[in-house]
């Protein structure tokens, strides 16, 4: 273990650390400060608001550990001083990089893990989050007429105490009556009175005793308005049951793999690129995962902060 932490992995962590840490508590005052002077002034989704405040800090650690470890190695980039002295005693595979970049992420995880589940409770999260499915719509998504019915199928059971419907609505026919959809789970009747749908992306909430589901019916039996069911339009929401401190956990590590993925191309470019192309490579990847919405992160930090189980 000694050995361990004079290698490779314990100097980038100790750097990483070092660099980061300072970096990454300014982030998070920063972010909880004008989370507050802004939060007053934003209408609607309140967890769309302060997702840009959580990411903040989490983007700083991950940006701030992958420039640091990068830096730090010699052979992480071509014509470095010490490349020669790291290769003739890291003489595996990586040279050291591999150390290097579990090293970053040791790092990372260090500094987030805590700063997470600490932002999202400061931001308004749930304490408890639900578990959520998204069933693909069927091949006609459309409820064009009275009497169509959609069905989705779960792709598995879920224990369900909600459904969340946003259709986009085309052009009335004839009349301007809404349409009104009824709703069915595995052929039970979940809502009591219809749904009126008169506008479109109108979101409407169902709530009933929990139950596990494993198909949604929808049916129209009346009005004009045409309704669209695209993917992503209809939720089905469980109980809130799982603690949303482990839920923002969870988003750290998703983080890191965000970050595992940045060092490792950045490794491979290092091996025919000097250190300014590789810092340029590293700030543009963490940029496009966490700013670009490219990948799975900007979704993961709406649904922690809207209670929504990553898992």
């Amino acid at each position: 273990m000694t050995s361990r932490m004079r290698g490779p992995f314990g100097l980038t962590l100790r750097r990483c650390l070092g660099v980061a840490g300072p970096l990454t508590l300014a982030a998070t005052v920063l972010a909880v400060i004008f989370e507050r002077l802004t939060r007053a002034e934003l209408d609607g989704d309140a967890a769309a608001a302060a997702s840009t405040w959580l990411v903040l800090p989490l983007l700083v650690a991950a940006a701030a550990c992958s420039l640091a470890a990068a830096h730090l190695w010699p052979t992480f980039s071509l014509r470095r001083d010490g490349a020669d002295v790291v290769r003739r005693l890291e003489r595996g595979p990586t040279g050291g990089r591999a150390h290097v970049i579990l090293g970053a992420l040791c790092a990372q995880l260090l500094l987030t893990a805590p700063v997470a589940p600490l932002l999202a409770w400061q931001f308004g999260a749930p304490p408890l989050a639900a578990r959520v499915a998204t069933p693909p719509p069927p091949d006609a998504p459309v409820l064009d007429r009275d009497g169509a019915t959609l069905t989705f199928s779960l792709r598995k059971p879920l224990r369900a105490e909600s459904v969340w419907l946003r259709p986009i609505a085309a052009l009335p026919e004839g009349g301007m009556a809404p349409s009104e959809v009824t709703l069915r789970g595995d052929g039970e009747r979940l809502n009591t009175t219809p749904i009126a749908f008169s506008s479109t992306l109108e979101l409407v909430r169902t709530r009933f005793a929990p139950r596990e589901l494993r198909t949604i019916t929808l049916t129209r039996t009346g009005g004009d308005v045409p309704l669209l069911f695209a993917d992503g339009s209809v939720l089905v929401l469980g109980p809130p049951e799982l603690p949303t401190w482990w839920n923002a956990t969870l988003l750290t590590a998703l983080a890191a793999a965000a970050t595992l993925l940045a060092l490792t191309l950045a490794a491979l470019l290092g091996l025919g690129a000097g250190w300014p192309t590789v810092a340029a490579v590293l700030g543009t990847l963490h940029f496009v995962l966490w700013v670009g919405g490219v990948g799975p992160l900007d979704d993961a930090v709406l649904q922690v902060l809207r209670g929504r189980w990553l898992l």
